[in-house]
């Protein structure tokens, strides 16, 4: 039997990358990535060949959502504590250009994704070929690394796919022994070249071993590490304030415990917790007692990325001392103004000094205090904060959420309470680059990683991705439902500069060219995709609604315009 060398060059691929972790693909269909979906379909077979690898295949037809997909499935291992880098595969042309968004966001957010796709060989470039166009560059600085593999041969030995996949999941990790400030979690672009016959040989699954030397170690954290330890310590401030944004951890929490100082943390911080986490802090924050808090700080400590809210972000550019720690994938870009920025959490900063004046509560106690007082505020009202509190109250202790990049994730920030430690659910939204598009796919993508998983968005994020519903009979359904608190549009630009307005044609501009009103029948949307669908236009009938068990994929749709 004659082996194809693309077919045996894409078996060895996958395995290399099993290997190495690499277990979760998303794939589109496409002829010329026809070598590796027959490899993966072989490996996702109950009755896999000699030899090959247990992989988890997810099809999905278009490649945006499928590249969403795949983000999601590595937020949802992250979430669980267990990182690992996700493929996406494609065929040539169009299709690679549809993953950008997500390779944008993964890169913002440093999420390690694996972008294989497909490209005819050498011979076939520049003479016009159907189908062909330049993809290396295309994701230009959102990648960590980009190559193109050239097209195996027949006389081609093994050994060359196994060198590319230890260098793709590498690099992909934050572990390529490069620049150091390279050295941060992200998208990886390797470009096939595979000349035909691209279908199945039929040939071996040959074992794929790499020695310890090969394999992602995370010694680029201890060189980082050591880097920043030097001079690591915080001033010792009375009046100081820690800040938990996007991805801070429980670390965050830790921190302002330690120094006595209020936690104003938003709600994918992972840091809500404790006695130091501040109640209905924006709201504090936009009341003129909240203001004289802020203008008091000596000292401002920032962890994670804060991305909601301006009244934080003032917070952070008029701060006299500001340090800055874990900043996100982007940590390079922290506020220029920062005394000293960190790429993780200091040892120091978990430690007072030996000779540091007794903690005393009078600063503590002017923000938590403040803070209760606006969270005992009227909650009758049937609107989006209402909606937002029924979905966290579904969650329970141990559950898991994802937020759409909009008005949601706001008003979450705002109705959240501060819960007991090691009693908040993870809350999980695409912070990034906080865009609306690919929420659906990405919460699809985090319940097949993790189990049943309630996602929150409005309706023009719903509406945005709602080809992320689509899954076909042959594949494994998520888990997962999607609350739609729909407005009637994009109502959160009337609460920026674009809105306020009283003028008759400055409203019609909002209504037109920002809220933009859709008029879609999301029920009917939802049939035709055959996907469960609840109307509810009260806070006990979406009480009611979240009670059901979660099984594949169904729509509440919270009407409260």
């Amino acid at each position: 039997m004659t082996e194809f060398p693309s077919a045996a060059f894409a078996r060895e691929l996958v395995g290399a990358l099993a290997e190495l972790g690499v277990r979760d693909y998303v794939l589109s269909p496409g002829s010329r990535s026809g070598p590796l979906a027959h490899a993966l379909a072989e490996a996702a077979r109950d009755d896999r060949p000699a030899g090959a690898p247990e992989v988890n295949l997810h099809v999905r037809i278009d490649e945006r959502s499928a590249a969403f997909l795949a983000l999601g499935i590595a937020r949802g291992h992250a979430a669980l504590r267990d990182p690992r880098p996700v493929a996406v595969v494609t065929t040539s042309g169009t299709a690679v250009g549809n993953l950008l968004p997500a390779v944008m966001e993964a890169h913002h957010a440093g999420v390690p994704l694996l972008l294989l796709t497909a490209d005819r060989p050498g011979e076939l470039h520049g003479v016009g070929a159907n189908q062909t166009t330049d993809h290396l560059g295309l994701f230009g600085t959102f990648v960590r690394w980009a190559v193109t593999s050239p097209a195996p041969t027949p006389q081609e030995q093994p050994g060359r796919a196994a060198r590319l996949a230890m260098q793709a999941v590498r690099s992909s990790l934050g572990e390529a022994d490069r620049d150091v400030a390279m050295n941060v979690p992200g998208p990886v672009h390797v470009n096939l070249e595979f000349r035909a016959p691209l279908g199945p040989d039929g040939g071996s699954w040959l074992h794929v071993t790499l020695n310890e030397r090969e394999r992602p170690a995370g010694r680029f954290r201890a060189r980082m590490q050591s880097a920043l330890a030097r001079d690591a310590s915080l001033p010792v401030r009375e009046r100081g304030i820690v800040i938990a944004g996007d991805g801070a951890g429980e670390v965050a929490r830790r921190v302002a415990e330690v120094h006595g100082w209020p936690l104003l943390a938003e709600p994918t911080s992972g840091a809500r917790t404790g006695p130091n986490a501040v109640p209905a802090y924006l709201d504090l924050l936009r009341s003129e007692r909240g203001q004289k808090l802020a203008s008091a700080a000596t000292l401002v400590v920032v962890v994670g990325r804060p991305t909601l809210s301006r009244e934080v972000l003032a917070i952070v550019g008029k701060a006299s001392s500001l340090h800055v720690a874990a900043h996100g994938a982007r940590w390079k870009e922290a506020p220029r103004e920062a005394d000293k920025v960190h790429r993780t959490v200091p040892p120091e900063w978990l430690t007072r000094p030996a000779d540091a004046p007794a903690l005393t509560s009078e600063w503590l106690d002017y923000w938590t205090s403040a803070g209760a007082q606006l969270a005992d505020a009227d909650t009758s009202a049937w609107d989006g904060a209402a909606v937002a509190r029924g979905f966290i109250a579904s969650l329970g202790e141990d559950g898991l959420g994802v937020l759409g990049s909009s008005g949601p994730v706001r008003a979450v920030d705002r109705a959240a309470p501060v819960w007991d430690v090691g009693a908040a659910p993870v809350l999980i939204a695409n912070r990034g680059l906080s865009g609306i598009d690919g929420t659906v796919s990405t919460a699809a993508g985090v319940a097949l990683a993790t189990g049943p998983v309630t996602a929150l968005m409005g309706d023009v994020t719903f509406l945005h991705d709602v080809g992320g519903l689509l899954v076909g009979p042959l594949e494994q359904r998520p888990d997962l439902r999607i609350v739609v608190a729909n407005d009637g549009g994009g109502t959160i630009f009337a609460s920026l500069e674009h809105g306020g307005s009283e003028d008759a044609a400055a409203a019609q501009v909002l209504r037109r060219v920002f809220t933009t009103p859709h008029d879609a029948d999301i029920a009917s949307l939802c049939a035709g995709y055959g996907v469960p669908h609840v109307r509810v236009t009260s806070a006990a009938e979406l009480t009611a609604a979240l009670e059901a068990p979660i099984s594949g994929v169904d729509v509440v749709e919270a009407v409260i315009a």
